[in-house]
């Protein structure tokens, strides 16, 4: 009984993002009942468990007279990624990412940049204090806990992707499948059900490195989700049906050029996002996920020269579903 209760929770597996950026597409963590879809969750899988997960984003662009012929129109984010328990507190995450940048003069695509996370998962009881998770922790459903579940992350990317690709002879860093330089994100997400409702939150900071002179700015995002179970019933093929409903802060530094701040990049802007989140155990303990990301407020530096930036989308449409094994 035990062995098919850590079966059910952490097959309801979810890969999804930390935030989705104009440059890349969003690659955090989130598993289990009571999990968002854009923010990560702090549950972690069991020793030996596997997730294959499979992720698309779509971004539409609002596009301007001003910015013709050069207006970016849509891109396609695509990650395949692979999570294995290395024990009930340590989770390590391979992800392989494909991107598809679409402006009116031309395409660029490809493998983008290869990332590792290592994930570690703790909780804090009443009474007790933090202790780090074990068997019990991976195997509950979160129903009638009293502990609050949290992860610290770390995830490093590898310059793997192709970053020197132009659209007639212009080279646009933020059209590359790759950054060409290694980067790193730090991250903490906490979650506390409350029945049949579950909030989580998230903290977490990229870090990028200079190449050829050129640095993308920081980003820092706060992600607070809601997440409401609609439907339950273990005995169906869906055996459970959450709603969802998000807000995603995104701050973004200015990016450098030969150590100076660049014109119109950077900004503030905050996303709603309302998802749904569908589990059926009988189909390999196959979890599907779909969100829409809008834009609701935005504060972006020099605006009105920023098309293609996060802020400037007509909407994102993030869908996910993972497999565990």
């Amino acid at each position: 009984m035990i062995k098919l209760v850590r079966l059910l929770f952490v097959v309801i597996a979810l890969f999804v993002p930390c935030t989705a950026l104009a440059h890349h597409g969003g690659v955090s963590l989130a598993f289990g009942p009571g999990s968002p879809i854009e923010t990560a969750s702090p549950l972690t899988l069991p020793e030996g468990g596997l997730v294959i997960g499979f992720r698309a984003e779509q971004v539409e662009w609002k596009q301007f007279d001003w910015n013709k012929p050069d207006n970016k129109t849509s891109f396609t984010f695509m990650n395949t990624s692979m999570s294995y328990g290395f024990s009930p507190a340590a989770m390590g995450t391979f992800i392989i990412p494909y991107y598809i940048k679409r402006q009116e003069e031309g395409t660029n695509e490809g493998l983008a940049d290869m990332k590792l996370q290592l994930t570690y998962g703790f909780h804090h009881d009443p009474g007790v204090g933090f202790s780090r998770n074990t068997g019990e922790d991976v195997a509950v459903t979160m129903e009638g806990t009293r502990r609050t579940y949290m992860t610290v992350s770390f995830m490093m990317s590898m310059p793997t992707g192709e970053f020197h690709k132009s659209i007639k002879g212009t080279i646009d860093p933020g059209m590359q499948p790759g950054f060409g330089a290694p980067a790193y994100t730090l991250g903490l997400a906490a979650a506390h059900r409350f029945g049949s409702f579950t909030m989580n939150g998230e903290l977490s900071a990229d870090f990028f490195t200079e190449r050829e002179n050129f640095q993308f700015g920081k980003e820092k995002r706060a992600n607070l989700a809601a997440v409401y179970e609609l439907y339950g019933d273990p005995k169906s093929f869906v055996s459970k049906f959450d709603g969802i409903l998000e807000l995603n802060f995104l701050h973004l530094g200015r990016d450098q050029e030969n150590g100076e701040g660049l014109t119109a990049t950077g900004g503030n802007v905050l996303y709603l996002s309302p998802g749904l989140r569908l589990s059926m155990p009988s189909l390999q303990n196959a979890n599907f996920g779909l969100s829409v990301k809008l834009p609701v407020w935005k504060d972006l530096n020099e605006q009105d020269q920023q098309q293609g930036a996060e802020g400037l989308e007509k909407y994102r449409v993030i869908t996910t579903l993972s497999f565990f094994f």
